[in-house]
């Protein structure tokens, strides 16, 4: 009885495996495909045939195309840089905000795929009456909003809204300029940048 019990348990997980495994192949195709062709040129039957699946069976795992932009965008690409922030507004001690931004781009630096992903659908974006317009729009405010939250370790007369608003402008930018030119540690590039907006001696002792 107990071997029965034991092979039915396992003949329930093999389904859910199966599963995992189907959508986390739809993700990486849906990654690839919205940064190289926008999310206009992006098709479930190419994200089906890519994984050798029916568009039926793609459908399945994420209901709609703006249901796998909202995946890809939320709950994969947003997901891990979330998590610094929540750790950060949890913390006892005051952070140091240059530290945030070197997690993020630190993060960023392991998968290009998903900066290339971001990159391409934000400057589709700027389109009103695309799927991702809004969250675009938000995003920046949001993050903000939450970092003005933080109990930054900061140097006096700081102004920190306009230098958070820099510093993701900037994120932004050196983003591209990696993804442009193959090779280069984004890391790297980001530290030349920290020298501009947390120049010394002012941020000494405080990055």
């Amino acid at each position: 009885m107990a071997d029965r019990d034991s092979g039915k348990r396992a003949d329930d997980r093999l389904p859910r495996r199966r599963g995992r495994a189907s959508r986390q192949a739809i993700i990486e195709a849906a990654v690839a495909s919205f940064g190289m062709r926008g999310y206009y040129g992006t098709t479930l039957q190419g994200i089906a045939d890519r994984v050798h699946m029916t568009k039926a069976g793609v459908l399945h795992h994420v209901g709609s195309k703006d249901g796998l932009l909202h995946l890809v965008m939320n709950e994969i690409y947003d997901s891990e840089t979330d998590r610094v922030l929540d750790r950060l507004i949890r913390s006892k001690d005051q952070p140091l905000l240059a530290e945030m931004w070197r997690q993020v781009v630190a993060i960023n630096a392991g998968r290009p795929a998903l900066v290339h992903m971001f990159s391409t659908l934000s400057a589709e974006a700027l389109d009103p009456h695309h799927p991702a317009h809004a969250y675009f729009e938000d995003r920046e405010r949001v993050s903000i909003d939450t970092a003005m939250n933080i109990r930054w370790a900061l140097p006096e007369g700081t102004s920190l809204r306009p230098l958070l608003q820099a510093g993701y402008s900037m994120m932004d930018g050196i983003q591209l300029r990696w993804l442009r030119t193959p090779g280069q540690d984004l890391n790297q590039l980001w530290a030349a940048c920290e020298e501009v907006i947390f120049p010394l001696p002012t941020w000494s002792g405080y990055r």
